[in-house]
């Protein structure tokens, strides 16, 4: 990889924490309920996506299967919205980004259960690490426990 590309996947890097982080602030600052703004959300990226499609000539058909596929990914992608700005509204922004930066522990767990792999010894003590981690953060504010949920 040259210099150039390294930096350009630097600043990739930084512009998407940085849109990640914003949007659990904006997820705050409006004042619609969780469900509503991912509706909104779905709605525009979904208009935003036609027009490319349009602009580009290119085939949105898809078969049977990838459409089960895209429908499952964007349900399990959906809900997940919709639990991330509902935590955000019931605690804080900084509860809910510490909480969904557990998703690697998630990960772990589940990984070796679909790809029916054994667990690697070093996931077991990120794991624990990420646990006493968020043990730490939250021992100490129980009244955001709603949000961690």
């Amino acid at each position: 990889m040259t210099k150039i590309q390294l930096n350009r996947n630097i600043l990739i890097l930084h512009l998407t924490i940085l849109i990640w982080g914003f949007t659990g602030i904006l997820g705050s600052l409006i004042s619609v309920s969780a469900l509503h703004l991912v509706w909104y959300r779905v709605s525009i990226a979904s208009i935003a996506l036609l027009i490319y499609f349009l602009v580009t000539k290119q085939s949105i058909v898809v078969s049977r299967k990838q459409f089960l596929q895209f429908f499952m990914v964007g349900a399990v992608v959906g809900l997940h919205w919709v639990l991330f700005f509902y935590s955000i509204k019931v605690s804080t922004v900084s509860v809910t980004l510490v909480t969904l930066s557990s998703v690697t522990l998630f990960t772990a767990i589940l990984e070796p259960i679909v790809n029916k792999k054994r667990i690697a010894l070093l996931d077991i003590v990120v794991g624990l690490v990420i646990i006493i981690g968020i043990y730490t953060i939250f021992s100490f504010e129980t009244r955001y426990l709603v949000g961690l949920l």
